[in-house]
């Protein structure tokens, strides 16, 4: 069997993402959340990373919509609660307000990779 640290850090995510989880590391060096998964820490530099499971919720930092002639749809930054940002979208919305609080879940399009987007919990804002 293949130590996790043997594999590359993008197979580990897609993984994650195989099974309903967004995972991202957290660095048993600075206590720190790192995401995109990385070789090593960001902020520090140790390999000391682990892998966990992200509870997916979080608060919008962002949030753009972009105009296309066929239909408009919204790139947004999301603030994880357990420390880390990330860029995705919220579906069934199109100008999601900042400061509203999502839910992520992975969705899986035929022919293309499993991808994470949000949610608006609807009534929350942060």
């Amino acid at each position: 069997m293949t130590d996790i640290h043997e594999r590359a850090p993008y197979q580990r995510y897609l993984e994650g993402l195989a099974r309903g989880a967004l995972v991202y590391q957290h660095c048993k060096g600075c206590q720190r959340a790192v995401f995109y998964l990385r070789p090593c820490c960001p902020a520090c530099g140790s390999v000391q990373l682990v892998l966990r499971d992200s509870q997916r919720l979080g608060t919008l930092y962002s949030s753009s919509v972009i105009y296309d002639k066929e239909h408009n749809y919204n790139i947004v930054l999301v603030d994880l609660d357990e420390g880390f940002r990330m860029m995705s979208t919220v579906v069934d919305c199109e100008a999601p307000a900042i400061g509203a609080r999502v839910k992520g879940r992975v969705e899986q399009l035929a022919g293309q990779e499993p991808r994470v987007v949000f949610e608006l919990i609807e009534g929350v804002v942060a």
